[in-house]
């Protein structure tokens, strides 16, 4: 796996009372991160983009919850902008449960943080995730490399499956 930058700066994040919130595009990473910092935790994944998970969420009481998280550390919740009341959801389980840690991350940014902004006034921490840059690419291969790869990085981007599959996507040309 490619390290990101990021993965200090959640990792700073991790159990201090507040939810943390990670923004980004489709398939920056968002994803990968997360179950980067996760690892060494015990923890729960649901996914907002699963009606059945929507459905366990709504109107949710915070004993139920409590019994669904068990003994995790961490409640992650992907997708999160799908879940009805997300906010208040996880102002309640900032409030109620200060020792397991919150991770809601969600694509549609401004639609996760507009369901978050009043409810959760210093209960988030928030993270915007963007594709690989320059630096972690340099860090994890070297300068060289990196350098002589500056054209293709230019027409193909650095979105993470583009660069650990550069052939992907690419029409045969010949």
């Amino acid at each position: 796996m490619i390290a990101r930058i990021q993965q200090t700066e959640i990792d700073s994040y991790l159990f201090k009372g507040k939810a943390i919130l990670v923004f980004g595009a489709r398939q920056v990473g968002k994803t990968s991160l997360i179950l980067s910092t996760c690892y060494n935790y015990s923890f729960l994944w649901l996914n907002g983009d699963e009606p059945d998970t929507q459905l366990l969420l709504e109107n949710i009481t915070s004993d139920r919850l409590k019994a669904i998280v068990g003994d995790n550390k961490i409640l992650v919740i992907d997708e999160a902008q799908m879940i009805h009341n997300i906010g208040l959801l996880i102002k309640r389980m900032v409030d109620n449960f200060p020792d397991i840690q919150i991770i809601a991350s969600g694509s549609s940014a401004f639609e996760l943080a507009d369901k978050t902004k009043e409810s959760m006034v210093d209960r988030k921490e928030e993270l915007q995730l963007f594709p690989l840059n320059y630096k972690e690419m340099v860090t994890h291969t070297n300068f060289v490399k990196e350098t002589r790869l500056i054209p293709h990085r230019l027409v193909f981007g650095y979105y993470p499956e583009v660069v650990t599959n550069p052939w992907k996507g690419r029409k045969n040309t010949q």
